[in-house]
C-alpha cells in the first residue's frame, strides 16, 4: 500500500498544503513511469527522449510517464492530473536532486527502480510477461 494512502486511512498529513491525486488513483487503469530529474536534469531529459521515440510501446502498454520535480508534476505521456509531487516523493521514498526512474504496476506496487537511464526494451520486457499476454488475449 503506498505511504500516501497508509497516511490518509490513519490520519497522518504528507503535506498539508498541497492537495491533488496520488498514484493509488491510477491503480487498475495504468502502469506510471515517474522520472525524478538529477539536479542537471541531463539523465532525466535523456530518459525523457529514449521514452518518447517510443511512443506506440508506451501506449499498446498502458504507461503514462510523469515528471515529478521540486514543486510539481508533469504528464510527458499520457493524460493530464493534479498530483501532488510531495506525497509521491514520500510515497517513493526519492531526494529530490537524484535522478531515479520507477515503475509503478497496475496494482500499485513498485515493479522496478533505477538510478541510472534505462533503455525502454528493458523497461517494455518488465511488462511482457504472462499477465501482460493475458490481458492481450482478453
Amino acid at each position: 500500500m503506498l505511504k500516501s494512502l497508509a497516511a490518509e486511512v490513519f490520519g497522518i498529513d504528507v503535506d498539508p498544503q498541497h492537495g491533488g491525486m496520488s498514484l493509488a488513483d491510477f491503480e487498475w487503469r495504468y502502469r506510471v513511469l515517474i522520472i525524478f530529474p538529477d539536479d542537471g536534469h541531463v539523465d532525466a531529459t535523456r530518459q525523457a527522449n529514449m521514452l518518447l521515440a517510443r511512443a506506440d510501446g508506451l501506449r499498446e502498454r498502458d504507461i503514462i510517464v510523469l515528471e515529478v520535480g521540486r514543486n510539481d508534476v508533469k504528464s510527458l505521456f499520457g493524460p493530464e492530473h493534479d498530483l501532488n509531487c510531495y506525497a509521491i516523493r514520500y510515497d517513493l521514498e526519492v531526494t529530490h536532486g537524484f535522478f531515479a526512474l520507477i515503475l509503478v504496476g497496475k496494482d500499485g506496487a513498485v515493479k522496478f527502480r533505477s538510478d541510472e537511464v534505462v533503455v525502454p526494451d528493458e523497461i517494455f520486457g518488465l511488462i511482457d510477461h504472462p499477465v501482460r499476454k493475458a490481458e492481450r488475449s482478453n
